[in-house]
């Protein structure tokens, strides 16, 4: 096997060593836009050091993937390094500000999956004619010889840089392609136990300053990871020794998403950034820009900050939107966020929360409101309180957000059994699913989903809600606090 050109030094994996087609693929402005994308977005206005991006995330991606194909191809170079280019390049299509171009941008346009669903269009558009271009500036004679070997290597003869390029783009999108039937390719990159979980985990504990829930034996968990048969079909499977060892991950997974990720000022940073990013695309047509591949790449953090604050200032406060977006800019630059005044977490087994998270969201706000109309009707309210009151009840909806983030779970065997991971039994030489581990140790599992209900006001008017009671308190049977 071809000997790595480079090294990275990682604070997360300490050295990372880098092929010559990674070094190519990663010098196009396709993967160094990601230095330009922040990983956590919302939560860098809580954890001042989780200003990490999405460049380091990918390189981590692809150094952890790479340690699993070792471990399951040891013999087949050309797989090792398919699976690790398509590590190096599974986050290139996220959009400015990550996830919440995804619930904002994306879904507008019917993109489910958000950054996955674009991610073949942009590499097929872009990527191909990058690395050739790449390619055919290499003054470096070692360097031009080591990319010509390793591409032989990992392809074949190396005989027309267009073509063969291409080539090369397409197999590593087949590995994408590998998640409608769970393919191991697949499931080594982003499956439940796959590169990209285990290195946001470690990356985004590290930097947000939360090593305690990093807890993941990840040379244990790799080493314990098979290539097993089932019913005529390769899959991916881990030792049920290491079952202790995969459940502290997805708790260490579960407590980031409760108290980095979810964390209520990162999501108040978000949702404002939410409307940010749906007021630019009534303004600037963001949605035309992501039609046009070469065009998207233009989309940064920074891109959408610059664009909309150069137009107010050209523009000034004529039109509603831009004042809007005035408002919007100076208080994320003030930190003067949203405030969330009430949170309803369900717990539930066997059925979806997010089915009703948005009902149970909108039964709140209609409670509060109903509050304050029964209060100004009764009179009951200190005088110099009515103007702030009557205005809240007057402009209800722009006071009021409801947010409902992803669902969670600390264990979900679904989760594995749907992308085709299994677990191996190697005392016994048995394969068993997931569902087949919770039934038979349901003491080690919870399968059950929590879905957050949360309620920002998007003024602080938490004390005047406080005085009046004007809360609803939690008395839902569904509902289970932390």
């Amino acid at each position: 096997m071809l000997n790595a050109f480079k090294v990275v030094r990682d604070p997360i994996h300490m050295e990372i060593p880098i092929y010559p087609l990674e070094v190519l693929f990663m010098d196009t402005s396709v993967v160094q836009r990601l230095r330009k994308l922040s990983q956590l977005v919302g939560a860098e206005w809580v954890y001042p050091g989780a200003t990490h991006t999405r460049f380091s995330h990918s390189i981590g991606t692809m150094h952890v993937a790479g340690m699993y194909a070792k471990r399951l191809f040891e013999n087949d170079s050309a797989k090792i390094r398919l699976i690790r280019l398509a590590a190096l390049l599974h986050d290139v299509a996220h959009g400015p500000f990550s996830h919440q171009f995804d619930d904002t941008i994306y879904r507008k346009m019917g993109l489910k999956k958000g950054h996955d669903d674009y991610r073949e269009k942009l590499i097929l558009s872009t990527l191909p004619s990058e690395v050739v271009e790449r390619f055919l500036d290499i003054s470096d004679p070692k360097f031009r010889r080591s990319v010509v070997e390793d591409f032989e290597q990992t392809m074949g003869k190396f005989e027309n840089p267009e073509r063969d390029f291409e080539n090369l783009v397409r197999k590593i999108l087949e590995i994408f392609r590998g998640e409608e039937e769970g393919s191991i390719e697949f499931n080594i990159v982003q499956g439940p136990l796959g590169a990209d979980r285990l290195d946001f985990v470690l990356r985004d504990s590290y930097h947000s300053g939360v090593r305690n829930y990093s807890t993941v034996a990840l040379d244990r968990i790799v080493r314990n990871s098979y290539v097993k048969r089932i019913n005529g079909k390769e899959i991916l499977c881990y030792d049920i020794k290491v079952m202790d060892d995969v459940y502290s991950f997805l708790f260490g997974r579960f407590m980031m998403y409760k108290n980095v990720y979810f964390h209520k000022t990162s999501r108040a940073v978000d949702l404002m950034i939410q409307e940010l990013l749906n007021l630019a695309d009534e303004i600037l047509n963001l949605q035309s820009m992501v039609e046009d591949p070469r065009k998207f790449l233009k989309l940064t953090d920074d891109y959408i900050f610059t664009m909309m604050k150069e137009m107010v200032e050209r523009e000034g406060e004529s039109d509603p939107r831009l004042r809007r977006v005035k408002e919007l800019l100076r208080r994320i630059d003030r930190r003067d966020l949203w405030k969330m005044i009430a949170e309803y977490p369900l717990s539930t087994k066997g059925v979806d929360p997010g089915i009703f998270a948005e009902s149970v969201g909108e039964k709140i706000t209609s409670e509060i409101k109903s509050r304050l109309i029964e209060l100004l009707e009764s009179g009951k309210y200190d005088e110099d309180d009515e103007d702030i009151l009557r205005d809240i009840v007057g402009n209800f909806n722009d006071y009021f957000r409801i947010d409902t983030p992803y669902r969670l779970t600390l264990f979900h065997p679904v989760e594995f059994d749907t992308t085709k991971v299994f677990l191996y039994d190697s005392k016994k030489d048995r394969i068993m699913s997931f569902s087949d581990f919770e039934r038979k140790y349901p003491f080690l599992t919870t399968p059950t989903l929590l879905q957050i209900v949360r309620i920002y006001a998007t003024r602080d008017i938490r004390e005047i809600l406080r005085k009046y009671s004007l809360i609803p308190e939690d008395n839902m049977n569904i509902t289970t606090r932390w």
